[in-house]
């Protein structure tokens, strides 16, 4: 049985911490969170390298050049195969799915956001937003999850206020989702220092947010009419088709409904997707691929579609913790309140780099004591990006 942190120690730390603008314990480099001696998802994740515990017609594992990636089953949560599962390394855009998966708690979809000129200058990739153009946050969030349009992540941000109240928003989820190898600094998923999630975290989030009917039902979306330029008193608006980056979608890889896309300069190639055949659905995460996304992924379904029979789970997508009770400081609202109400402050503009004020520093330092009540396993880093040996458990 895995145990957990108490769900009021941990949101306080994630929350202490990213009002202050300090580098989390992710920035430490590849760990594990560890709750009275007992991995989070189970301790043979700790294991550096794939790991799998193969029954009886079970088939080799294949070689996959990525530095870390799991396969589990959607329903149970059971994980077939893992490698370096815990190991923190920077998300990419794949972080864009925690970001939907927060801000689905508290904007609804039908409402409107008028941009503001700081979201369109946003760096990386766009969808294209204009300023003082009005979207619906159902067209943001195809903007966000089909093209990875980083002005989209930015207008969804400061719809719901801001870049620090989402980051805040997004590492709360993080923490009761028992993501917690995850720590946000951005929206978006651009390169940031202490900003770091984990092949497993990734699975938790993206299981997470496949439940929500919204989510999965934009990124299972092949193309999109997004609106264009606003259009003179009396004419229809136009629009543009923006497509999706997930090729197993768009290339008709048999049962794909859902994955996101992932690229920095750092970050390397990163993705998720996830598939359905025969009345089983598996998730695929991947982090630093050193090939094709594509490739990966469809030979980590493949096998475990061949497999799921003859294997035994080496871990488990845990549940999340309770939800907050009903007098938390926020409260999930579908409502738009004070949008564009005040500019962005200095917060959002430098995502979070800020100097961290005296009373939050010591508000973290408190926090972060209490935290160090518990115990925390660290995985030996692996010396290479290549494969290494298969720990295959029980033979």
């Amino acid at each position: 049985m895995t145990a957990r942190i108490p769900l009021a120690l941990v949101t306080l730390c994630a929350a202490s911490l990213v009002l202050a603008g300090v580098p989390s314990a992710a920035a430490a480099g590849p760990s594990t969170h560890v709750a009275t001696g007992s991995t989070i998802g189970g301790d043979n994740l700790l294991a550096v390298g794939p790991v799998v515990h193969k029954l009886a017609g079970a088939q080799p594992l294949p070689v996959v050049k990525a530095t870390a990636w799991v396969l589990a089953d959607l329903t149970t949560g059971e994980i077939l195969a893992a490698h370096n599962a815990h190991m923190r390394l920077r998300p990419a855009s794949t972080l864009k799915t925690l970001t939907s998966l927060t801000l689905l708690n508290f904007l609804d979809p039908k409402l409107q956001y008028k941009v503001l000129a700081i979201d369109t200058r946003a760096d990386g990739s766009k969808v294209g937003v204009v300023a003082n153009a009005k979207y619906t946050v159902n067209d943001l969030l195809h903007g966000l999850l089909l093209p990875s349009g980083n002005d989209a992540a930015s207008s969804l941000a400061h719809a719901y206020g801001g870049f620090q109240r989402t980051v805040t928003a997004m590492n709360a989820e993080a923490v009761q989702l028992q993501a917690l190898d995850t720590h946000a600094v951005n929206p978006s998923g651009l390169d940031a220092d202490a900003q770091f999630s984990s092949a497993y975290d990734l699975a938790l989030i993206a299981r997470a947010a496949l439940g929500v009917p919204v989510f999965r039902s934009i990124t299972g979306t092949k193309s999109y009419a997004f609106p264009g330029k606003p259009a003179a008193a009396g004419a229809k608006r136009s629009t543009y088709r923006i497509y999706s980056q997930n090729r197993l979608l768009l290339h008709g890889f048999k049962g794909t409904f859902a994955g996101k896309t992932g690229f920095t300069t750092k970050a390397g190639r990163t993705f998720w997707a996830a598939a359905t055949r025969n009345g089983h659905s598996l998730v695929v995460t991947l982090m630093q691929i050193g090939e094709s996304s594509e490739t990966a992924a469809k030979a980590l379904l493949t096998w475990g579609f061949r497999n799921e029979s003859h294997v035994a789970p080496v871990g488990q997508l845990v549940d999340p913790v309770p939800p907050a009770s009903a007098n938390a400081t926020t409260t999930r609202t579908n409502s738009l309140s004070a949008v564009n109400a005040s500019p962005p402050s200095a917060f959002d503009q430098i995502s979070g780099e800020n100097g961290m004020p005296l009373a939050l520093s010591l508000l973290a330092a408190s926090v972060v004591g209490i935290a160090m009540l518990y115990r925390r396993r660290r995985p030996k880093e692996p010396t290479s990006e290549q494969p290494s040996a298969v720990t295959t458990i029980g033979e």
